[in-house]
């Protein structure tokens, strides 16, 4: 118990709501100099100083964080980050979708839990996870990991400071280690080619690669494409949903990934692929369980599961006798072709991007043969000399 003395001078006093100093003694009987406070909740704080004008400069961040609307104090002090956390994760399920969710739960129970788990939420230090990051990158876990790691914690502590359950994010002083993806590049012209003859072989594999390597949709979109997506009138095509396997309840629609939906323009010859593969597809209807006026399905007409459109093109792959490349390079090939005769903005229109950097950096790579075109269009701008008249090479030089 502690015996509280006022301080005599009633200079000490502070208005309302500015906090208190007065003298008090601990239970060792030493005398101390206390401050006290109400924070943004209106819970009243209190701290101890040798100083009077300690004390005083206390006060004065405490008034400037509450009127700044930050939090000083942990609403629960004694929560670890792995209860934070666990937590946290289950109050961004309704408003996340739902790879999401279980990308941010697998890196908590997996990745962070088992490291700092137990350190106090409240006290983690910027210093702490920069240790932790540091381990995870000597552990060799891989680029992408780190960087949901690192995603997931910024963006819980983000939430407590925004909530006032903490008062700082220790993560966005952390330094974030050096660690970079290494990005699947566009398959090379030789190889696309061959693919594509392959599909042409089959209605449903010719309008799938069609959809793949031509207007570069992603396999989930593609999957969810409609008959009704497509106007013929107008040659445009609708994306405004995927197809996406949520834990515990199988193949869902899901919206696209960036949110919005996005209308892009396909040519005749595209139109013709799709029409193609539409009257095959009408064929095979009798022996269908369902129909969702999918463009791509199952056998029995059912949403095609993602894993086994991968499957199919590794066969492709194979049959074409390439390299088994991933069904995204698709994606990345559309894009690198589409981005040597057209502008960036045409291109990020139909990548549903709307960061030229992610399109420059993901999507779009030199080949072969725009590095070749590059060399020649310089060599037009070279001025020619008149004065002398440049030998070739020989092969002894």
């Amino acid at each position: 118990m502690s015996t509280q003395t006022p301080v005599k001078k009633k200079t000490d006093r502070k208005a309302n709501g500015r906090g208190s100093i007065y003298k008090a003694k601990k239970s060792n009987g030493k005398e101390v100099i206390k401050a006290a406070i109400h924070d943004i909740n209106g819970k009243r704080r209190t701290k101890n100083f040798t100083r009077k004008a300690d004390a005083e400069d206390w006060l004065a961040d405490q008034r400037r964080a509450r009127e700044q609307g930050d939090s000083t104090y942990a609403t629960n002090p004694k929560m670890t980050v792995g209860q934070y956390l666990l937590g946290w994760v289950e109050t961004r399920k309704p408003h996340v979708k739902p790879n999401t969710y279980w990308g941010y739960s697998s890196v908590i129970r997996n990745q962070i839990i088992p490291y700092i788990g137990k350190l106090n939420a409240a006290a983690l230090s910027p210093k702490a996870v920069e240790n932790f990051l540091g381990e995870l990158v000597a552990k060799g876990v891989g680029a992408g990991t780190i960087k949901l790691v690192h995603r997931t914690m910024s963006a819980a502590y983000n939430d407590a400071v925004r909530l006032r359950d903490m008062p700082k994010n220790p993560v966005l002083l952390a330094r974030k280690p050096r660690v970079q993806s290494v990005a699947t590049k566009s398959i090379p012209l030789e190889h696309w080619q061959k693919i594509y003859q392959e599909a042409i072989k089959e209605p449903h594999t010719h309008a799938r690669i069609e959809i793949a390597m031509m207007v570069g949709l992603r396999p989930g979109e593609a999957l969810g494409l409609k008959w009704s997506d497509v106007d013929w009138d107008n040659s445009t095509l609708t994306i405004e949903r995927q197809i996406q396997r949520v834990r515990g309840e199988g193949l869902a629609f899901q919206s696209v990934k960036q949110g919005g939906i996005r209308t892009i323009k396909i040519s005749q010859e595209t139109l013709k692929i799709l029409q193609n593969h539409k009257r095959h597809q009408s064929l095979q209807k009798a022996r269908w369980e369902n129909d969702e006026n999918l463009i791509f399905t199952n056998t029995i007409g059912r949403m095609q599961d993602e894993k086994a459109d991968r499957l199919m093109f590794k066969k492709l792959c194979r049959s074409a006798w390439v390299p088994e490349y991933q069904l995204y390079q698709c994606r990345k090939t559309a894009f690198t072709n589409m981005a040597a005769s057209t502008d960036m903005r045409t291109v990020m229109e139909f990548s549903g991007h709307s960061q030229v950097s992610t399109v420059i950096a993901s999507y779009v790579f030199p080949t072969t043969e725009s590095m070749n075109k590059a060399v020649s269009e310089m060599d037009k701008l070279r001025p020619i000399s008149n004065s002398k008249v440049l030998l070739p090479l020989s092969a002894e030089q």
